[in-house]
């Protein structure tokens, strides 16, 4: 048996520590891993596996071939046959999206939806992403560039209520490629991946490891950061829904939600954090810093279009209506 080298070990037990501290899954549970076919993915699917006689989960396979690539095909024929040796169930879900603006937000969206279908299918408890600590980094840069709120520092949550888990999420790019070698798994690179066209590939290729070089390991001070501001907006939110008690009421499904007037605090920093929570609770990406001024300079009454959502005042009660919920997906 191959002795299994020191920093892969650390890899794995920071998984494991990771699974266990933050409850992503109990034992027993069945884990639906979403697998691109990339390096990053595959690693993940490697990792997850070599884990499962330690943290007592069964694992299946999920890959969503969006048919945007000209090795899509390939891709999916890779996953499939990585899912068979290993012996794992497999789901592969074939989208049939349009060309045209926002492309990529709509990719992300129907990818979500479709993978909640197969959880469903296979009798997943939760569905796995291998987003990594240089996607946490990336989305932090991101967010604040753009002006996002008080939330943004929190990237990537590891656990949506939606049953997404984020379980490779501390470890970084470079060590997935180091696990990707130990395990010998195959892959396929995303050509897209490379092109500077889109802003998230140029973050990752120019600015990112400009930061880094300026500031040795600042992609994982970011991610810690990440970390940490998670933590406090998990906190706050609980202290909302404690002090809100049953007056805000959320229907997810119809995606609508309603809270008194009276029960409205009167800072503005208090009713920013309460749209934020609103978002949360409706599985809305955080509304925009405009979003929310929007809705602060109006009165008891009126009515506001914040782009996800559509607010309604009567003097009674605010309502908060969020537009296409069915296709609704938090950003990250």
């Amino acid at each position: 048996m191959t002795a299994i080298p020191t920093e892969i070990r650390r890899v794995l037990d920071q998984v494991r520590r990771d699974v266990r501290r933050h409850a992503l899954w109990q034992p027993g549970q069945r884990v639906l891993l979403a697998c691109s076919g990339g390096r990053d993915s595959m690693a993940a699917l490697a990792l997850l596996d070599a884990l499962r006689p330690s943290l007592g989960h069964a694992l299946a396979v999920a890959h969503v071939d969006h048919g945007l690539q000209p090795n899509h095909a390939a891709t999916a024929d890779l996953v499939a046959a990585e899912a068979m040796r290993r012996h794992l169930p497999l789901a592969v879900r074939h989208l049939a999206l349009r060309p045209g603006a926002d492309l990529e937000a709509r990719a992300r969206t129907a990818r979500y939806r479709v993978l909640q279908a197969m959880r469903l299918e296979l009798g997943a408890d939760c569905i796995a992403t291998a987003h990594h600590a240089d996607d946490q980094a990336e989305t932090v840069l991101l967010r604040l560039a753009r002006g996002a709120g008080a939330d943004a520092r929190a990237g990537v949550r590891r656990v949506r209520a939606d049953a997404i888990v984020r379980p490779v999420l501390a470890v970084t790019r470079a060590q997935l490629g180091v696990c990707a070698g130990f395990f010998a798994v195959p892959w396929l690179a995303d050509p897209s991946n490379e092109d500077l066209a889109w802003t998230r590939n140029h973050v990752r290729h120019r600015v990112l490891p400009a930061l880094e070089r300026a500031i040795p390991g600042a992609a994982a001070g970011l991610a810690r950061s990440a970390a940490l501001a998670a933590a406090q907006d998990g906190a706050l939110a609980a202290w909302i829904d404690r002090a809100l008690g049953d007056q805000l009421e959320v229907d997810r499904v119809a995606g609508v939600a309603r809270v008194p007037v009276a029960a409205l605090p009167d800072l503005s920093a208090a009713k920013s954090a309460l749209l934020q929570r609103i978002c949360q609770r409706l599985g809305l990406p955080a509304p925009s810093q405009r979003a929310v001024d929007q809705w602060l300079a109006l009165g008891d009454r009126g009515e506001a279009d914040l782009h996800r959502l559509t607010v309604v005042g009567n003097g009674i009660s605010w309502q908060f209506f969020a537009k296409n919920v069915a296709r609704a997906a938090p950003a990250d």
